[in-house]
């Protein structure tokens, strides 16, 4: 038997229940859950399901880590610590917040060289999309000397670990975050120049050119904002929507200046795309680094933090250990 968070249908409650190894899904890799993370989307499917939730009966959590216990594929031997992240997982399929997972070999990852298994899960998605946007950054050719980087939603997952990864590759960061509670902890990662979303919210259709990159995890006019801003030649990538789907922005900043946006999706991508951005986590972040922005709980608080999270009285990244000493 294994305690997993179960919602069994549209309007039915979630609850910590037990389940037998027998009704999991039929797949290929058994896995032991170590951890699991807390997301803002987790958030979603636990306190209101649809449209999150595709099928029930639902186990939620996009993310988790674990140590592979039985295995018919010959890309995982049983002992191998493995990473799983996206593919719908907590969505279409059984996801993280369990304490057994049955998935497809090819949606995981081996936990890389210099993480370990907490290290993963203080990343997460958000680590993988903030290294995803990182990468994209650096491929279209920015680099430290090219000008600031600005990141919205700098308090949270995507946006501290943007912030961390830019700064220990030698980047000049410009924070912006909605709450000014919010600059000390941004501080504290080494920023000093931060703003108020406010400032994004209220620019020009072209504005005063002030960084060259941008992370974008709110959408809305906080990205119109940022494009209006951002200096000829430069690129933005917009990864979230926390404040709106909308775009209400014009041609300005893309003909007269020739800025470049880029959308990122990280449910979807590739095994290889995933082991290069683990990779760059992994080389950068620290133990001090990921510990500054997480904080680790108990599986049985998890609807707790859940409304916690949800009514946004959360900073940074919540972690969640799936079995008790």
């Amino acid at each position: 038997m294994f305690k997993a968070l179960l919602i069994s249908g549209e309007n039915e409650d979630p609850q910590i229940t037990e389940l037998s190894e027998e009704q999991l899904p039929k797949s290929n890799v058994l896995v032991k859950i170590e951890y699991s993370t807390l997301n803002y989307k987790d958030c979603l499917a636990i306190l209101h399901g649809k449209p999150v939730i595709r099928n029930y009966p639902m186990i939620t959590g996009i993310d988790f880590c674990g140590t592979v216990v039985r295995s018919s594929s010959v890309d995982f031997e049983p002992g191998t610590e493995v990473i799983m992240t996206g593919f719908g997982m907590g969505e279409k399929f059984w996801g993280g917040h369990a304490e057994l997972a049955s998935v497809d070999a090819s949606f995981l990852v081996t936990v890389p060289t210099g993480f370990s298994m907490k290290n993963t899960m203080q990343c997460g998605t958000a680590g993988l999309t903030a290294s995803f946007a990182v990468l994209k950054l650096m491929d279209f050719g920015l680099e430290p000397k090219s000008g600031k980087i600005i990141v919205t939603g700098s308090s949270g997952g995507v946006g501290a670990i943007s912030i961390l990864l830019l700064k220990k590759l030698g980047f000049d960061v410009v924070a912006a975050t909605t709450k000014k509670e919010n600059f000390k902890f941004l501080q504290n990662l080494g920023v000093r120049d931060i703003i108020e979303t406010s400032v994004l919210n209220s620019s020009k259709l072209l504005d005063k050119q002030q960084w060259i990159g941008g992370i974008d995890t709110l959408g809305s006019k906080a990205l119109a904002g940022i494009c209006a801003c951002t200096s000829a030649g430069g690129a933005v990538v917009a990864c979230g929507n926390a404040q709106g789907m909308d775009f209400p922005t014009s041609v300005a900043p893309f003909i007269l200046r020739g800025i470049t946006v880029f959308g990122l999706d990280s449910v979807y991508r590739t095994v290889t795309e995933r082991e290069k951005a683990w990779a760059l986590l992994a080389d950068c972040l620290s133990d001090y680094d990921l510990n500054m922005i997480s904080s680790e709980h108990q599986f049985k608080d998890i609807l707790n933090l859940a409304k916690q999270l949800f009514e946004n009285k959360v900073t940074g990244r919540l972690i969640l250990k799936m079995r008790e000493d």
